[in-house]
Parts: C-alpha cells; structure tokens; sequence
C-alpha cells in the first residue's frame, strides 16, 4: 500500500525549498553559482542594487503545482526579460530636455547624429538586456529534487516497514 499523500508531499517540499533557493539568488547576485552580468558602468540605480531597487520583481515571483509540475510565474511585465535577456525595440518621443541635449552636443562635436537626434518626431532605440537568472533549471536544483524525493520515499518505506513489523508481532 502505497502512501496516497506522497506525491503532494514531495511537491509541497521542492515547492518550498526552490522557492526559498530561487528568493536567495537576489540577495547572492547570482544564479546559484554564476553571477549576474554587472550593470553597464553608466547606469547607476539611485535605490538598491541590480534586480531589486523596489523589490517588485522579487515578491512577484509565485510558484504553482499542478499535479506533477511546479511552475513560477510573476506578474511584472519585465520579468522574463530579465530572467532570459533580450532585445527591446522603444520608440520615443523626444523631451525638450532631450532636444537641447541633441544640440548641445551637435554644437560642440558638429556630429549629424546629434542633429538627427535633435529635429526628430520620434527616436527608435534598441536596448539589449543580458540575461540575469534568477529562475530555472540548475545543478542546485536537480539536487534538491532528488534529494526531496528520496527522503520522502524513506520516510513512507520507513514507516510501512515498521507497521508491517507491528503486524506479525501480533
């Protein structure tokens, strides 16, 4: 007879240890062992570091189990860019400030980039963001897995051993 709560025991664990291993990798800056890409040198947060200036991300992040899968989502719109990486294409609209800058610069340089920048009724701009991890498949989470498993099939071998035991010494 086979223990009928294991396989929602053994989810409910990997559910919690991931969880907790997955919050922890904002505070090492890493993907368990790899860190993060640094931030470009000419950004600098005002509020925090790297992933976490408001925390926002971080407590977005819920797990889910449906029967045999356990699946994490966010509810920031920005999460998965940050997680995988990738490219943003913007169009912006440029600010007064953003055009006395353009002219600025195109007096002092005569660059006709600047120009452009300063006369256009929009900006196109690409941003490419590397891949920050905080969520996924790993060798700390293969381990952990395993590890859950095979504690819980003790557990329920251990204590159908001991009441098959309990049963003959009647």
């Amino acid at each position: 007879m086979i223990d009928s709560n294991l396989k929602k025991n053994i989810m409910d664990d990997i559910r919690v240890e991931l969880t907790d291993e997955f919050d922890k990798n904002f505070e090492r800056k890493a993907f368990f062992d790899r860190p993060w890409v640094p931030l470009s040198p000419d950004y600098h947060p005002r509020d925090g570091s790297m992933l976490e200036r408001t925390g926002a991300l971080r407590h977005s992040i819920m797990p889910h189990i449906d029967g045999n899968t356990l699946t994490y989502t966010s509810s920031t719109p920005y999460a998965t860019i940050h997680n995988e990486g990738g490219s943003i294409r913007q169009s912006i609209v440029p600010t007064p400030k953003m055009r006395r800058w353009a002219w600025a610069n195109y007096r002092k340089s005569k660059d006709e980039k600047f120009r452009r920048m300063a006369l256009a009724k929009r900006i196109q701009r690409t941003i490419t963001m590397p891949a920050r991890p905080f969520i996924g498949r790993h060798p700390v989470v293969d381990a952990a897995v395993d590890s859950i498993v095979k504690e819980n099939i003790k557990k329920v071998a251990d204590r159908q051993i001991k009441q098959m035991l309990n049963l003959k010494k009647k």
